[in-house]
């Protein structure tokens, strides 16, 4: 639950303390130079983007004299936690990477600086699509900033699909066109390999098929559709591992990312996020192609999502240095050419063309998808309640368990229903 989390994160801020333990933050570099700021940036990533935006970092700080940032950054296991933690101890970064379903929890807390003062310290929202704005404003408070945008977009191995003798489905397919395909890919292929793998524990793969179906995952109400419509969600799934074209779940569980059995050419098909083509192409000898998700049509699913969030954490202590440092890395064309589309397509549109100048063939297929669903893609959805960390857990927790046979769909239906509206209240 989220208040566990919470005060663990005390306890563990409290026994830092007594340790004596001190991080750099919030307050200025003690080295005898007066006017010296330091900002400390938190943000979780791969090796490849604490590359990038180290080397981003260092042209801030020749840009702004007198401005030095504190790098903080790891994996993204216990990211979260380690926030609560500092936020708990007082110790929280000046300016951090979000993801959108823990921003109404930070925003509730008071944890989140509102934007919207420092578009008069340094911070320029010109050009920002105003839908955008209103995806991240909570109670008034402008509370992040998009630090990219990204889709969902199905991936396929061009080889494995054309050993089969099957075309990569074009655009419009429905979602019975994905069971045909993989079914005929696991048939025409060596014994091992399916056609897709079995995505029924992703919630982001349901938020499309609610989204498809009329309905919504998670509102800043709750849950936002039907048991029904995530029963037929999971039976579909079902379906296709018992007709051998999608995964077991003794084969899906050895894979914990969607992309894991792509890469292990243990399956032919699956979803990423678009902005993750070249990091997956460069992990696989065969060719892979990109599509929009199944079933876009007669009504899409597939919105351009929030890959992550920038924001300025409400302690700081240098609110015009911190607006600066946002100013830069979402807005400045020179820091794009260095970070590109890593987190995703800048939301500012006039630094698209700065961060993609360079792309790839294989990253172009997936700028392709993003194109396409920033064209006619659903609208997306406002920050859901405190707690939907928890409540997208669960549904992965409780999908695991259809897979194995431990639950029947219509018992994991129920109880995800249940707990996680206990979860969100």
């Amino acid at each position: 639950m989220v208040q566990n989390r919470i005060r663990r994160a005390a306890l563990a801020a409290a026994a830092a303390v007594a340790v004596g333990i001190a991080m750099v933050g919030c307050a200025p570099a003690d080295d005898g130079q007066q006017g010296e700021v330091e900002l400390r940036f938190s943000w979780w990533g791969t090796d490849s983007r604490h590359e990038l935006t180290n080397e981003a970092l260092d042209l801030f700080e020749e840009k702004n004299p007198g401005i030095t940032v504190v790098r903080d950054f790891g994996g993204f296991d216990g990211y979260i936690d380690k926030l609560l933690t500092q936020a708990a101890g007082n110790n929280s970064p000046d300016v951090f990477q979000l993801y959108e379903e823990v921003l109404r929890e930070f925003a509730s807390r008071g944890q989140l600086y509102d934007l919207n003062e420092a578009t008069n310290q340094g911070l320029s929202l010109d050009g920002w699509d105003q839908g955008l704005l209103d995806t991240s404003t909570i109670d008034g408070s402008l509370s992040a900033l998009q630090f990219g945008l990204t889709t969902q977009s199905f991936i396929f191995n061009t080889e494995l699909f054309d050993q089969a003798g099957v075309s990569i489905p074009a655009e419009g397919w429905s979602w019975d066109d994905l069971a045909t395909a993989a079914k005929a890919v696991s048939d025409g292929t060596d014994n091992g390999t399916y056609g897709v793998t079995d995505l029924s524990t992703g919630y982001q793969v349901f938020e499309v098929w609610a989204n498809q179906n009329g309905e919504s995952y998670l509102t800043d109400d709750g849950l936002g559709f039907s048991a029904e419509t995530l029963e037929d969600f999971w039976q579909y799934w079902a379906d296709m591992r018992a007709s051998g074209a999608a995964t077991p779940g003794s084969l899906t569980s050895e894979y914990p990312t969607p992309f894991d059995a792509i890469i292990a050419s243990k399956a032919a098909s699956g979803f990423i996020f678009a902005n993750q083509m070249a990091a997956v192409q460069s992990s696989i000898e065969a060719e892979i192609a990109a599509e929009r998700m199944p079933g876009e049509s007669p009504q899409a699913g597939s919105y351009l999502r929030t890959a992550m969030n920038i924001a300025i954490g409400s302690k700081t202590e240098h609110p015009e240095e911190a607006a600066k440092l946002v100013d830069f890395l979402l807005n400045d064309p020179e820091a794009y050419e260095i970070l590109g589309i890593d987190r995703g397509v800048p939301a500012n549109p006039a630094v698209v063309d700065a961060a993609t100048v360079d792309v790839d063939d294989v990253t172009a297929k997936g700028l392709t998808v993003i194109d396409g669903v920033r064209a006619d893609g659903a609208a997306p959805p406002v920050p859901p309640k405190p707690g939907a960390g928890n409540v997208n857990a669960l549904f992965a927790e409780l999908a695991q368990e259809v897979q194995f046979d431990r639950m029947s769909i219509e018992d994991a239906v129920a109880s995800f229903i249940e707990r996680a509206e206990q979860e969100l209240s």
